[in-house]
Formats: structure tokens, sequence, C-alpha cells
């Protein structure tokens, strides 16, 4: 007897894939972020893939090019850019 579970848990987005997702829902590429955000390419890409936890500083220039405040950024989901994206 088999039975089917589904479970709609939603794990929680790491700050890396929050930027990543941002950054697709804008349409934008890694190389055009890092040139309005004037990151190196390389640490973009490391706070992306979660390997380097950006500075206060970059903090702010991400959530100001979202134009979504310091809280937000820290607390975005998947399912606020669904809803921004209707």
């Amino acid at each position: 007897m088999t039975t089917n579970h589904t479970v709609n848990h939603t794990m929680p987005l790491t700050l890396g894939q929050k930027i990543r997702l941002l950054r697709q829902t804008a349409e934008r590429s890694e190389p055009e972020t890092c040139l309005l955000l004037q990151i190196p390419y390389y640490t973009y890409l490391r706070y992306e893939a979660g390997i380097l936890y950006p500075t206060e500083n970059a903090l702010r220039k991400i959530a100001k090019l979202y134009t979504i405040s310091h809280a937000e950024l820290l607390n975005y989901s998947q399912k606020q850019t669904k809803n921004n994206s209707k």
C-alpha cells in the first residue's frame, strides 16, 4: 500500500538565494548587477553562493538597487517575488 504525502513546506531561503532571486526577478545578469552595485564580480558571486556574507554597506546597496528596505532584504521570500511579479 502506497500513500502519497504531499508536503508543502518551503525551506527558508538563504541570504545568497534571496539576492540571486531578486537579481533574476529583475532580469539582470551577474556582471550587470556588479556594475550597478559597484561590487567586484567574484565578491558578488560569493554572496549569491552563500560563501561570503555581504558587508552592511553591500546590504544597503543591494536593498537600494531593488528598492526594498534592509529588513525586507533580510526577510525576503520566494512568496514575495511571486506576488511582486503579478
